[in-house]
Parts: structure tokens; sequence; C-alpha cells
């Protein structure tokens, strides 16, 4: 009898970021947000990304990815952040603040928590 070739598990990337996210908020059931710090292809991003956006993001829609890593639902393309300062990478720029941001997680090229702030 042939072998049956396994399909290869494929897993995103963001896959990564988004249970960095989840689990910064499970640290601590009483917080309503996380501080978040993106490096971007544009510049660097803070803000807050809450737990309203995560509980209702990330199902994959596609049988070919492997999803059981993350735990949370979120889009594969955009990652909704509030509070937003962006000090753009270009010096001619100013920093920029946005009540609400939406960025393309393909120009997130880093990600890390801000633990200083509340």
């Amino acid at each position: 009898m042939p072998s049956q070739v396994e399909k290869p598990i494929q897993i995103r990337m963001s896959d990564t970021l988004f249970t960095a996210i989840r689990s910064s908020l499970d640290a601590d059931v009483t917080r309503t947000y996380s501080n978040l710090v993106l490096y971007s292809s544009f510049g660097i991003v803070r803000g807050r990304i809450s737990r309203l956006v995560t509980d209702n993001l990330n199902m994959s829609r596609d049988e070919t990815l492997e999803n059981n890593t993350s735990r949370v639902r979120i889009d594969p393309d955009v990652l909704e952040l509030d509070d937003c300062e962006v000090e753009h990478y270009s010096n001619h720029l100013p920093t920029a603040h946005f009540k609400k941001l939406y960025i393309r997680i393909e120009d997130v090229q880093g990600f890390a928590f801000d633990i200083t702030g509340n």
C-alpha cells in the first residue's frame, strides 16, 4: 500500500504576534488592553490593543493553514490599535498621533510590549 503524503503544516508568521497579544492580556484578566510597540516599514508605532478587538478576531478561512497555535481571532491582514503614536523613520515627518490606527501585518517587522504604561 503506497504511503500517503502528509500535507505540510503551515502557520502564519502573524500567529506569533497574535498569540503574544492574547497572552499579554490573559496574564491579568482585569486588563482591558495591552500596550504594544510595533516596528514597521515606515516607523515605530506605539499604541494599545484592546481585549475587545482580540476577542472577536483571527479565524483562519484557509483549510491549508493549521491555526491551532493561535488562540486569537484576528484578520491576517490588519491589526487595529487605539491611541497611537507613529514616529516616522524619515526625520522630515513629524510624529503623528491617531485615535485609531489600522496597520497591515505585512508592514510589521518586529514588536514589543510596553510594560511601563498602564
